[in-house]
């Protein structure tokens, strides 16, 4: 029985016995840090934004500080009824693709090769990398933006990239050297991109340095989607949570290409495209929506949105519903399922679908809902992690909207889980800040 299937009998498990009962560039650089707001031994703050602690890449934490950060996660209830498979799940491991400088972001560029297609990955310094689909090519430099962009300690850099649905541009989102967020088109020439031939699509101002988001993807509606964080700092201090005037604090969706009067245009079926907000924005309310992606069977929209002082979380914006236009993630009115500001609850709030304490880490790092063929037991879950404790989780949710978390008994050193990629196939790589790039297999 699958992962799904497992989790789906235990659901209705608990659900039954609870009825009966009535019952969060250098190469030496390691320091992206997508929430700000908490230790990497998962202690909360109160009102306080410190930066992380920057690991040493020679160094990595001893097995001891590993348990300070990462304790064990929550069992999988027991199981009765001889109808439920209770047979152990096959073990996982992560094995190393290629080391790079700081991978940030890894996406499959559409019409390559055959199974995985050509992988590009890039780092935090301002390059992207080439991983020929057939392995049998070391890794190709094929862009340099690092005079564009800098890294300092706090959320900055290159941050994300994605294909166009044909794979003939590559769009980058990085930070300039003033700190605005960019988002520049560059085509495609053959397996290299046109580095020189650059076009700044949308940017936008950031009063701070964390708190940038910085994900990218093309929907499979064909438009662009963007992620923006709140403006950084704590407790939203500059305003922008609820600001419908402002990119920040949201999710933007846009048709990049240039039409006459501007570098991008709005498609009419965004909520605000006719007016009482700016246009741009699909969904707003985010903290630090750190990585987003779309369910390539559902077309299901995931994001997972970092916490302040106690709860990361997971919302999913479903296909069904047209992707819940004018959602509203609900920062800094809320944090997870708890008030944290105000008073106010607008009828236009969605809240997470799944949401885990700062006893198990401190910044949730958004994934991907398998759809490989290598790993079936896997296959419908959503694949997700924490970076400060570097653990990996799969997440499910059933259709009366119930959740249930797996620990998948595998993780890269703390602070250094960045990111997830997917390849052509399906098939789910982890990228860490402690040089690596890993793909997520079966232990043989």
């Amino acid at each position: 029985m699958s992962i799904v299937g497992r989790l789906l009998a235990v659901i209705a498990a608990v659900f039954l016995l609870a009825t009966a009962c009535g019952g969060d560039t250098g190469d030496d650089v390691r320091v992206l840090t997508p929430s700000g707001t908490a230790t990497a031994s998962g202690s909360s703050t109160s009102g306080s934004d410190p930066e992380r602690p920057t690991p040493n890449p020679t160094t990595p934490p001893t097995p001891a500080e590993r348990a300070d950060v990462a304790p064990t996660a929550e069992p999988i209830p027991e199981q009765n009824g001889n109808d439920i498979d209770t047979q152990p799940e096959p073990s996982l491991v992560l094995t190393p693709v290629v080391s790079l400088p700081d991978p940030i972001a890894l996406v499959a560029r559409p019409g390559t090769g055959s199974g995985r297609g050509d992988l590009y990955v890039a780092t935090r310094a301002g390059m992207v990398w080439l991983l020929s689909a057939d392995d049998d090519e070391p890794p190709e430099m094929v862009l340099d933006i690092g005079e564009l962009t800098t890294i300092t300690n706090c959320e900055d850099g290159l941050l994300g990239v994605a294909f166009s649905p044909d794979g003939s541009s590559l769009y980058v989102h990085y930070t300039d050297l003033s700190g605005r967020n960019q988002i520049v088109e560059y085509p495609m020439s053959g397996h290299r991109v046109q580095g020189d031939q650059g076009r700044v699509v949308l940017s936008v101002d950031q009063p701070f340095c964390n708190h940038n988001g910085g994900h990218i993807a093309f929907g499979p509606d064909g438009y662009l989607w963007l992620g923006f964080g709140d403006g950084g700092g704590a407790n939203d201090q500059f305003g922008h949570g609820q600001n419908l005037d402002s990119l920040l604090a949201t999710i933007v969706r846009i048709d990049p290409e240039p039409d006459d009067e501007a570098d991008y245009a709005v498609p009419a079926g965004n909520p605000f495209a006719a007016g009482g907000a700016r246009p741009e924005i699909w969904a707003y309310g985010a903290r630090n929506p750190w990585r987003f992606s779309f369910d390539r069977t559902t077309g299901d929209l995931w994001i997972a949105d970092v916490g302040q002082n106690d709860w990361e979380e997971i919302h999913v914006l479903r296909a069904a519903d047209g992707w819940a236009p004018g959602a509203n993630l609900g920062w800094p009115l809320y944090e997870g399922n708890e008030r944290f500001s105000g008073s106010a609850t607008p009828d236009d709030l969605v809240f997470p679908v799944h949401v885990y304490g700062h006893d198990l880490g401190c910044s949730v790092t958004g994934g991907h809902v398998y759809r490989g063929s290598a790993i079936a037991h896997l296959a419908g879950a959503y694949v997700f992690g924490d970076y400060c404790a570097g653990r990996l989780w799969a997440l499910t949710i059933d259709d009366q909207g119930m959740d249930a978390r797996v620990e998948l008994e595998i993780s890269v050193p703390q602070v250094t889980l960045v990111s997830f990629g997917e390849d052509a196939s399906g098939e789910i790589y982890v990228l860490s800040f402690d040089d690596t790039v890993y793909r997520l297999e079966l232990a043989s």
